[in-house]
């Protein structure tokens, strides 16, 4: 199973997402607009501030097809 950070209002979370589920990926997504107070753990994989973050056992990577969105963009 892999980890998501996603964000409200990212269009590329959005796509993530919606491809993961087309191709019946098991994944668990932390909605940092929903939960804040868990930005922080982003800065264990990856020192960027954009969603999405997609957590494959200890490998990482930012974005959706090379694009991704400033947390900063989001209010966050």
């Amino acid at each position: 199973m892999i980890l998501v950070y996603v964000a409200d209002g990212c269009p590329f979370c959005e796509l993530l997402l919606a491809d993961l589920q087309k191709r019946r990926v098991s994944f668990v997504a932390v909605n940092l607009s929903r939960e804040p107070e868990r930005i922080g753990e982003l800065a264990r994989w990856t020192f960027e501030r954009a969603v999405p973050v997609v957590v494959d056992h200890e490998r990482c990577s930012v974005g959706f097809r090379g694009k991704s969105t400033e947390l900063a963009a989001l209010g966050l």
